[in-house]
This record gives C-alpha cells, sequence and structure tokens, in this order.
C-alpha cells in the first residue's frame, strides 16, 4: 500500500501545505489521504507522480523499511521467579493456617505479600515531549510492531501503557482494553491493579484490536470528542516488553484540552526511566526546558558510586528526533544542536540544582555528565540511532537484576526486624498464660493510670500540632524573603550580566526559567531545615509516647516479663495510610529498613522504595520530589504564569524585564 504520509515526509522533505500546493489541492485533503491511504484514486496518484517526477510503478511500491526491533536478554524472568514463589508459598501459609494467625503475626505476612507485589513490579518506562515528535514511531520501532497509531498531527491524547503479551491477565481476551479518564471522582486508572478484574471491568470503556487506539487514542479518532477515554493498556509480543512496560504519553503543550498535560505529569512521575524527545529542527526551547527540569527534579536515583555501576542520570534520555532533517543527518550539525541544547538548559541551572542528587548518588553532576544523556533518534538512518538503543537496552537488561537484588535485600531484612518483634510477643503471650490472675491486677492497674497517660499524650500532641503550624509559618516567612530578595531590580540586572542574557525572546525565556529555579532551589532549602527540626520533634513525640507506657509502676513485680512497646512502628504503621510528604518523608527515611517499608507502603515509584535514595537528609527531600511534593510543582506552576510575559515584552531592555 502507498505510504503517502511517509512518501511526503521523509522523500519529499515537505510539510503538508507545500505537498497540497504542489498537486493542487486542499491541505485538508492531504490530512485525510494519509490516514486512509486506501482512500486515494488514481487521479491523485497521476498527479503525484507528474508533480514528483515518480512512476506510478514507484509509488504504488513505496513503503518504508522499518528498523528491527531491540533485541534483549530476558533478564526479568529471575526477578519474576523471586516474586512468584514467595507469593505462592505465601498465598498457600494464609490459607492454611488464617484461622490460627491472629492479630500481628497475619498481618506480618499480608503486609510482606503486599510489598512483595509493589516492589517486584516491571520498570516503566516513559516517552514524553511535545506533540509531533515521534514518540509513537519511537515506540513502534523499538517493539517492532505497527500497533501505536501515527499521524502528521498531535496523536496519542490519552495513556496508552503497553505490556508484554505474557501479562495479559487471563480475564481479558482482547489485545486492547481502553479505560475512561475517571471513575467516582478518581482521575487516572491505576495500572498496578491491572490483576484485579472487578476494578478493571468498572473502569473499562471498551475493548478489541489495535485498531481501536485510534478512535480512542486520537485527536482524529470517532470517539475523540467525547472525552471519556483517559488510558488504555495494550498486549504485544516484543523482547523489550519482557523486561519492562513502556508508556506512551499525550504530548504536553498542544492546548487542546488542559487534561493532556495534567496526565502526562501525573503519569511519568511513576516511571522509572523517562525519555524526552525533541524535535531536532526546534531543539530544546522555552517551557521545554523548564518541563525538563520538573522532570529531572523528580526522577529516581537509580545510580549510585558505592553500590552498583549504573552512569549517572543512566534513567534520562534527552533524544533529538527527526535527526535525518537537519542537513541531511549530518552528525557535526546534530552535535552542534545537541551541544546548543545543553547549554541553554544548563545556563538555566543555579548553583546547587544537583547538590541533592550529588549527595545520594556520590557522583558530580557537570556539563559532560549530562550531555551525556543526549541522543539523536530517527528510523531512517541506523547510526543516528545506534547509540540511543544501546544505551537503552543495556540499561533494561541491568534494571530487573537491581530490582531482583534489593528486594531480596529488603525482604530479609523486613523478616529479621518483624521476626525480633514476634519473638518479642510469643514471649510476653506465654508468661500472660501462664500467670494470668497476676496479668489480670496489672490490667485494673494500667486502667486506673489510662487517663492521666492519655491527658499528658494529648498535652505532647498539641505541643506538636502547636511546633509544626510555628514550622510552616517559619517556612513561610523565609521563603518570601527569600522571594522578595530574588525578585529585585539589582538582582535581576545581576543575573542578566552574569549570564549573559542577550535582549532577544530565547535569553529572556531562558532568564524566567532561572529565576524560577533559584527560586525552588531556595525553597528547598527552607525545607529541608524546617524537616530537619520536625524529625527531632516527631523522634521526640515518639520517644515520649514510648516512655509513658514504661513509667507505670505496679504493685506487682514481674522480673521475667518485658512490658515493651514498638511505639516507632506503631507510629510508623499510622504513617503508612497517610500522605507521606514534607517533614513527615524525612522522617521516614531515616528510620532504615522500616523507613522503606513505609515508603513502599505508600506505593512510591518502584526504585526508591527499593531503597535507592533512601537514607539522610538530602534523600529525604528527594524523596519529598518524587512522590510530587510541594518542593516542585508549586513553585513551578505559578513562576511559569508569572514569567510567560518575557515572549511578548517589548521597548526597553534590562530595567523592563525586570519591571515585568
Amino acid at each position: 500500500m502507498f505510504d503517502l504520509k511517509d512518501f511526503r515526509k521523509n522523500k519529499l522533505k515537505m510539510t503538508q501545505t507545500d505537498f497540497a500546493r504542489l498537486i493542487g489541492i486542499r491541505q485538508d485533503s492531504v490530512s485525510r489521504l494519509e490516514q486512509s491511504s486506501e482512500q486515494i484514486s488514481l487521479d491523485i496518484l497521476v498527479k503525484i507522480a507528474k508533480a514528483t517526477g515518480t512512476t506510478l510503478d514507484e509509488l504504488v511500491n513505496y513503503k518504508r523499511i522499518n528498523p528491527r526491533p531491540l533485541q534483549l536478554e530476558d533478564t526479568w524472568k529471575n526477578a519474576n521467579f523471586t516474586k512468584c514463589s514467595i507469593v505462592d508459598y505465601i498465598d498457600d501459609k494464609l490459607k492454611k493456617y488464617k484461622e490460627y494467625w491472629k492479630n500481628n503475626y497475619y498481618k506480618y505476612i499480608s503486609e510482606l505479600r503486599e510489598n512483595i507485589e509493589k516492589i517486584i513490579s516491571k520498570p516503566k518506562i516513559a516517552i514524553v515531549g511535545q506533540s509531533d515528535t515521534g514518540k509513537s514511531r519511537l515506540i513502534n520501532s523499538i517493539i517492532g510492531s505497527e500497533n501505536m497509531p501515527t499521524s502528521w498531527t498531535p496523536t496519542t491524547s490519552i495513556i496508552i501503557y503497553i505490556k508484554h503479551i505474557n501479562d495479559r491477565p487471563s480475564y481479558i481476551e482482547e489485545d486492547v482494553w481502553v479505560f475512561r479518564e475517571s471513575v467516582d471522582n478518581v482521575v487516572g486508572w491505576d495500572d498496578k491493579k491491572l490483576s484485579d478484574e472487578e476494578y478493571c471491568r468498572k473502569w473499562k470503556l471498551s475493548s478489541g484490536g489495535a485498531d481501536i487506539l485510534k478512535n480512542y487514542g486520537t485527536r482524529q479518532g470517532d470517539m475523540y470528542a467525547e472525552g471519556e477515554a483517559g488510558s488504555a493498556v495494550i498486549f504485544v509480543e516484543s523482547d523489550i516488553l519482557k523486561n519492562c512496560d513502556l508508556i506512551d504519553l499525550p504530548g504536553f503543550g498542544t492546548g487542546d484540552r488542559v487534561e493532556d498535560d495534567t496526565m502526562t505529569i501525573k503519569a511519568k512521575k511513576f516511571a522509572d526511566v523517562l525519555i524526552y524527545m525533541s524535535h531536532a529542527g526546534q531543539f530544546l526551547r522555552g517551557e521545554e526546558i523548564e518541563y525538563l527540569k520538573e522532570t529531572i527534579n523528580s526522577l529516581n536515583i537509580i545510580e549510585n558510586r558505592n553500590h552498583n555501576s549504573l552512569k549517572p542520570l543512566s534513567n534520562l534520555f534527552i533524544v533529538a528526533s527527526h535527526a535525518h532533517t537537519v542537513d541531511g543527518g549530518n552528525v557535526n550539525s546534530l552535535n552542534n544542536i545537541l551541544d546548543s541544547g545543553c547549554n541553554r538548559f544548563f545556563k538555566t541551572l543555579p548553583k546547587g540544582y544537583f547538590m541533592y542528587r550529588s549527595n545520594i548518588s556520590g557522583y558530580t553532576y557537570d556539563f559532560d555528565v549530562v550531555r551525556d544523556r543526549f541522543f539523536t533518534y530517527t528510523t531512517d538512518i541506523e547510526n543516528l540511532r545506534k547509540p540511543f538503543e544501546s544505551e537503552l537496552k543495556s540499561l533494561v537488561e541491568i534494571l530487573p537484576e537491581i530490582i531482583n537484588n534489593k528486594a531480596k535485600t529488603f525482604i530479609s531484612d523486613y523478616i529479621k526486624s518483624t521476626g525480633i518483634n514476634m519473638d518479642k510477643e510469643i514471649k510476653e503471650y506465654t508468661n500472660i498464660i501462664n500467670e494470668r490472675n497476676k496479668y489480670d491486677k496489672i490490667l485494673k492497674e494500667i486502667e486506673s493510670n489510662e487517663l492521666e497517660r492519655k491527658k499528658y499524650n494529648h498535652e505532647r500532641r498539641k505541643n506538636l500540632i502547636f511546633n509544626i503550624k510555628i514550622m510552616k509559618e517559619v517556612s513561610v516567612s523565609r521563603f518570601i524573603d527569600f522571594y522578595n530578595k530574588t525578585i529585585d531590580v539589582d538582582k535581576i540586572i545581576e543575573i542578566i550580566d552574569e549570564r549573559e542574557f542577550k535582549k532577544k525572546k530565547e535569553d529572556i525565556q531562558l532568564l524566567g526559567s532561572y529565576i524560577n529555579s533559584t527560586l525552588q532551589g531556595g525553597m528547598q532549602e527552607i525545607l529541608k531545615d524546617e524537616s530537619e527540626k520536625l524529625k527531632e520533634e516527631i523522634d521526640k513525640y515518639v520517644s515520649d509516647f514510648e516512655e509513658s507506657i514504661k513509667a507505670d509502676k505496679f504493685s506487682i513485680e514481674f522480673p521475667n516479663i518485658d512490658f515493651s512497646f514498638n511505639a516507632t512502628r506503631a507510629f510508623a504503621s499510622g504513617l503508612a495510610g497517610l500522605a507521606t510528604l514534607g517533614g513527615l518523608a524525612l522522617w521516614a527515611s531515616t528510620l532504615g529498613n522500616l523507613g522503606a517499608y513505609i515508603l513502599v507502603a505508600k506505593g512510591v515509584s518502584l526504585l526508591s522504595a527499593l531503597g535507592i535514595s533512601v537514607g539522610g537528609t538530602a534523600a529525604g527531600i528527594s524523596m519529598v520530589a518524587a512522590i510530587g511534593g510541594p518542593a516542585i510543582l508549586g513553585i513551578a506552576l505559578a513562576v511559569i504564569s508569572a514569567i510567560s510575559i518575557f515572549a511578548v515584552l517589548s521597548g526597553g531592555w534590562k530595567k523592563v524585564y525586570q519591571k515585568k
């Protein structure tokens, strides 16, 4: 079949408008013909042949040669074996001994199973970028399939999860299920609940073959205007999908639907690897740099100088797509484009931007390190995509091994920690059975003192809440002061001079981006300081609570009994059910294995949950960013709105920009 779109774009290197003018038809007619090549009449083919100097035979036989899909070693099978072995064993024992395992015993085992399910899950690779950067074509290329819809105009309008055919649950018979945008005021289908048939059927909107993605998943689709669809899952046979899931995200910044940008920001937070695509002809401009900085801030820190061989930022790929359109794919021209893009990016970074990441990973993030994550891509010229494909292949093969090893360590530590607590509880229960009458008496004494102890704890809790309120006010006050010092005439002029920004639209956008990053960095420092104080307050509160339990003096001596109460675990268990943000995330991250457990229970993205970025103050702040804490998005949205006026300024120079 004649591929008109590919012929126009890659052979003629023409836009739809230019091509329409060439053969004497309307641009919208070209768009329709490209979507339905089978409707191209002989008259149109003759016009194309005459206008382009091509024979009809050449046109009819013209078909693009797709690159070979990525071929990888299946390293996920070891992690999956670990998961299935342990989960199956636990399920069997839970069924068999449920009636005998009371209270904490059953709870511990159930929690362990739940956490294993969350920890050992395939890494997710998200592909994101502005519309028409070739995201769907890249996916089709690496999986070796034409299942993803592609079109000249912005295509994917919903989040599409691409999974291996073997991951399809038994209750799903079709290749594709489409899910609603929201159900019962909850936005976004949760792909981690794919095995839950009742949940998925509640969200299901439609199902069928891959072709239904064109109806629901593209802006040209018949069902797009309905606005009901929010995501879809498609099951495909492909080597790369044995080791990971792919997520095709809607292109941001189209202006068609606010929901598209919102869904993209939300979904990429759960990705372990991010491929950011930008058209080589307009590489990393304006809002793209701001989006990329926010992305790096929330990206999992998987590299660690002391624990693995991963390169810095190895889970980030910044890709210049359509590379063949730049001087016919000239390597020197493309390298200059990548260098310039990286330079523009670095020009917007304040000092200390990578400080938290460095403290965790042990690496320094200079220009060369970041530039190493810039790649070119095109399906037309193999050499221009080879470095990208090689890096991606290597990462996707090693990630399952990291997950498997971290999971084993976590399980071992969890069982060890739980075992100590269970040994104590067994000892106490045994003594209670042996000396029941004495315990009846001491229980009455505890109950008589309980009113006073509750009153004391109530006062401590009030003090803690009051101190949190003070810390909040201090944080706001400190940030207002920092903001006023940053948004200042002389300070901004100083930045313009120091960064050598010129009087041009691009530099003014970079200036706004730099100011935004400076404000974010300052706020992170303020939050870090106040979070340290909150951690101390929480530790003191938990310690006092535990002491109040042990403080009672009883009329009967129990030399062989330890009236221990693990207040930290009790507090942490409650924390696991809350929004683990700010100082609470910092507190959790300092609890060692227990802290990692809390963060796993909250469903924090996979690699962070495994403890790769857990430990220390910097890790706590990083964890806040990873789960969408206030240190990232809140200020970014406000400042981006404020600085957007820079793009339309005219007239004076530095002071005019500053005042605006």
